[in-house]
């Protein structure tokens, strides 16, 4: 009995320490920000050049694009915990 209820705690912390769960999570999450940041710069700045244009009817357009640049973040959900809490 004493060597199954080791074996499970042992099994149970050798998956935690080997399970990187966390790093991969802000991994992931600095790079979509990273990807967010430049898609997004580089949105605005064709919206820029859009809005050099001599007409107005090209400058009003250039304007009702610029609400397409204004996305919401992608929401990447944390590793959950395991029964230990780790």
């Amino acid at each position: 009995m004493k060597t199954i209820i080791v074996a499970v705690i042992a099994l149970g912390l050798t998956g935690c320490a080997t399970a990187n769960k966390e790093q991969l999570y802000y991994d992931a999450s600095k790079a979509i920000s990273k990807d967010l940041t430049v898609a997004q710069s580089a949105c605005w700045g064709a919206i820029g050049e859009i809005a050099k244009g001599a007409s107005d009817s090209v400058k009003i357009n250039a304007i009702a694009l610029a609400e397409k640049c204004k996305n919401d973040p992608v929401k990447v959900t944390p590793p959950k915990k395991n029964w230990f809490g780790f």
